[in-house]
């Protein structure tokens, strides 16, 4: 039965559940298309040199923006739950 006094947390708990269930998802497509990108550039010789560092470098910095998304989330996350256990 739904609670009203307890509708805020519930939605809290519904928020980190998605939110973990989206990252997995992120983190495996991620991790896929990475795999697909090595072994096309690997195998490709149509890509220069520079072009293929470039991609590499990208491919970093996508990473490196992937980790700070997930820390500021994580950290809205929490600052949520806790106003919603105070009320």
């Amino acid at each position: 039965m739904l609670e009203p006094a307890k509708m805020p947390e519930d939605m809290a708990k519904f928020l980190r559940a998605s939110w973990e269930t989206y990252l997995k998802l992120l983190e495996t497509v991620q991790g896929q298309t990475e795999k697909v990108l090595e072994v096309m550039l690997e195998q490709s010789d149509s890509v220069r040199a520079e072009g293929k560092e470039m991609l590499k470098k990208w491919t970093e910095m996508m990473k490196q923006s992937q980790v700070q998304y997930k820390k500021m989330m994580e950290d809205n996350l929490e600052k949520l739950e806790t106003m919603f256990k105070k009320e």
